[in-house]
């Protein structure tokens, strides 16, 4: 049966095991697309390929330990805490989970929280991603979020501005092209994040 032009543009879907499913991306796909490319396309064209490292696992222990503390956070702003806060956009097709964010009364602030010793380009194009998934959600601009290094207990901020959330909608765009097309992307100009990837071996260009 032939689906109507504006219900494809609504969700578009995929064939897998013989049953087609809407795309619906997570907003960590977005950090990795950045990061590499490929990743995406490996996890979305080809699934089962997808293996289960230590680094998966000490980031879902990293967060169930975030959860369990219950204090405010050095450099943060006040207001209402709300923790790992569902959010979904049709416009982008995708859904994440936010870490937190912050409720002051005059805005909504995303906080996401890293293992890591700097705020990289990638992680805070997924701020942005939830900047807009929040406006979609709350009808209420959102112009700033802030990545927090655990490493370092520190807050920076991150400003999400037009120009940031429209390379955001762009990614997702080319991320949609690239799975319902089945085209492979390019790999990531330098071989170092290629090192440890979990994908190195179906990736024959590059060692």
């Amino acid at each position: 049966m032939e689906r109507a032009k504006d219900e494809e543009e609504i969700a578009p879907l995929v064939l897998r095991d013989g049953v087609e499913e809407p795309i619906y991306f997570r907003v960590t796909d977005l950090k990795q697309w950045f990061y590499c490319p490929r990743i995406v396309y490996f996890q979305f064209v080809m699934p089962d390929l997808r293996p289960k490292t230590y680094a998966m696992e000490e980031g879902a222990l990293k967060h169930a330990e975030l959860r369990r503390r219950g204090r405010r956070w050095r450099g943060l702003p006040d207001g209402e805490y709300r923790w790992d806060v569902a959010l979904r956009s049709e416009d982008l097709h995708a859904s994440g989970l936010v870490d937190l964010v912050i409720d002051t009364g005059e805005e909504l602030v995303p906080v996401d929280f890293k293992d890591s010793m700097k705020a990289s380009a990638h992680f805070k194009m997924q701020l942005a991603a939830y900047g807009i998934m929040l406006e979609e959600a709350a009808g209420r601009t959102v112009e700033r979020g802030f990545v927090y290094l655990l490493p370092r207990r520190r807050a920076e901020e991150v400003k999400l501005t037009a120009r940031t959330k429209a390379k955001v909608r762009g990614a997702f765009r080319e991320m949609l092209r690239s799975v319902l097309g089945e085209t492979m992307p390019p790999p990531p100009k330098s071989q170092a994040q290629c090192v440890a990837c979990e994908y190195r071996r179906f990736c024959d260009d590059r060692f």
